[in-house]
């Protein structure tokens, strides 16, 4: 059971290897680092559903969301949120958080249900979307197993 600092390692490793792979799509140094840090929390979105420091980090994230969705007057996406930010509590450590077809699954959804809002950045968010998994994957092998990581 690695630590953060050692999930954070694992992602940053992933996304070297991620990053090589699609090389040829990469035209920023922007992008290099929105791609790392995306990696990055997800090699941390796993822990979600027990006190840690991606627990805490996803929460003020989340926490900044809402406010700038309220703003913006979005209360049904609010609301949604909302209920979304129960499950990881009331959820059992490396239950349905470390399951690979629940986190994609999650993590594509999302993705769609973002690009829905913006359009214009469907791309992009998929990028994103790639290396945030590409870092879960990272935290399931470190936690799990290469086998165990992927058994549904």
């Amino acid at each position: 059971m690695p630590g953060y600092k050692a999930h954070l390692a694992g992602g940053a490793v992933a996304y070297g290897l991620t990053l090589y792979l699609l090389r040829g799509y990469c035209s920023s140094v922007f992008l290099t680092v929105e791609w790392l840090f995306f990696a990055l929390a997800g090699s941390l979105f796993p822990d979600i559903d027990t006190k840690s420091k991606g627990q805490t980090f996803f929460y003020r994230i989340l926490f900044i969301v809402l406010i700038l969705l309220a703003l913006q007057r979005k209360f049904f996406s609010v609301g949604v949120l909302s209920v979304f930010a129960i499950v990881p509590i009331i959820s059992r450590h490396r239950g349905l958080f470390h399951k690979f077809w629940f986190v994609v699954g999650v993590s594509l959804v999302g993705a769609i249900a973002v690009s829905l809002y913006v359009p214009e950045y469907c791309k992009i968010i998929m990028f994103d979307t790639l290396f945030f998994i590409v870092g879960i994957v990272s935290h399931l092998i470190l936690d799990l197993g290469f086998r165990r990581a992927f058994k549904v």
